[in-house]
């Protein structure tokens, strides 16, 4: 295998669980688009608040984009926006019981493509590949 074609393998592996994501979410009924996911997976499932800032780094989200996807799903009531009593200036997200109905279901279907994505691997060959992937991660992270 020649390694420049890597690249292309991890664009379509991204792309058709992008694909995948999208499909069951829209099959199950979530309230929520594909690319808002991943509010759902920095959110603590204990319902515990996370400052905004907090999930702007974590997420790599802006400011506004993060500030209009809250909003949206607050209408929703899948996520509480508190503003914090010492300072107004933060502001608190958490997930309510819809939300955490949402996020289960996230996980769910993010198991449910990785076992696909890695069906006929022995669990030491997937702890290899996640190894493998996260430290490629790693090393191309030290170029930027």
């Amino acid at each position: 295998m020649e390694l420049g074609c890597i690249f292309s393998y991890i664009n379509k592996i991204g792309a058709i669980s992008n694909k995948f994501l999208a499909k069951r979410i829209k099959e199950e009924g979530l309230p929520i688009l594909q690319n808002h996911s991943l509010l759902f997976y920095i959110l603590p499932k204990d319902k515990s608040q996370l400052l905004f800032s907090e999930i702007v780094e974590r997420g790599k989200i802006s400011k506004s984009s993060l500030s209009d996807i809250i909003n949206k799903y607050e209408n929703l009531g899948l996520v509480c926006k508190c503003i914090s009593n010492e300072d107004k200036r933060n502001i608190y997200i958490n997930l309510t019981d819809d939300g955490v109905y949402v996020k289960n279901k996230l996980e769910d279907i993010k198991n449910e493509a990785l076992d696909a994505m890695l069906d006929g691997f022995d669990e030491n060959q997937r702890e290899i590949f996640k190894d493998c992937v996260s430290k490629a991660l790693v090393n191309i992270k030290k170029v930027l």
